[in-house]
């Protein structure tokens, strides 16, 4: 088993994410990137991929990068500049980059591009680090699983 599964099963603990479609394609120490596929459930009335949905995608990539030092940590402020719309696209990307990592209290640039890698937002995410471990994901997800089971057969 390697050292970021704990933090793969936490992607499939976050129901928000899934919801809305976030992969996330690489967890390393203080860094991970991920994606949405758009669909038109991401589109605002106008046809880009709705601001909200941006954000989303940023707030859970910077978290699990956070997380990646193995204690919780929760969103602090963001902040999005949104630089061109995010429209004809298959998919959009998200990289965390750490800007400062302290003892309680991180800061995470996130970059949001589109299928020809154009910028079209990018946001500011500080955390706080609490002095809680991370849970064990894993075992969550087990039972979530043993759970669905136990309900499909009554």
């Amino acid at each position: 088993m390697d050292s970021y599964s704990n933090l793969r099963a936490r992607a499939k603990c976050n129901r928000f994410a899934e919801h809305n479609g976030i992969e996330l394609t690489l967890i390393e120490t203080d860094h991970v990137e991920g994606e949405i596929t758009v669909t038109e459930a991401h589109l605002n009335p106008m046809g880009m991929v709705h601001g909200g949905c941006l954000a989303t995608l940023a707030d859970t990539v910077t978290g699990t990068a956070v997380a990646t030092r193995g204690r919780v940590g929760v969103t602090m402020d963001c902040r999005m500049d949104y630089l061109r719309p995010a429209v004809n696209t298959k998919k959009i990307r998200c990289v965390a980059i750490p800007q400062k990592i302290g003892k309680t209290i991180t800061l995470y640039r996130a970059e949001l591009t589109n299928d020809e890698g154009a910028l079209v937002a990018v946001g500011t995410f500080s955390f706080f680090l609490t002095d809680k471990p991370l849970p064990n994901f894993e075992e969550l997800v087990e039972r979530a699983k043993a759970y669905g089971q136990t309900q499909k057969s009554e």
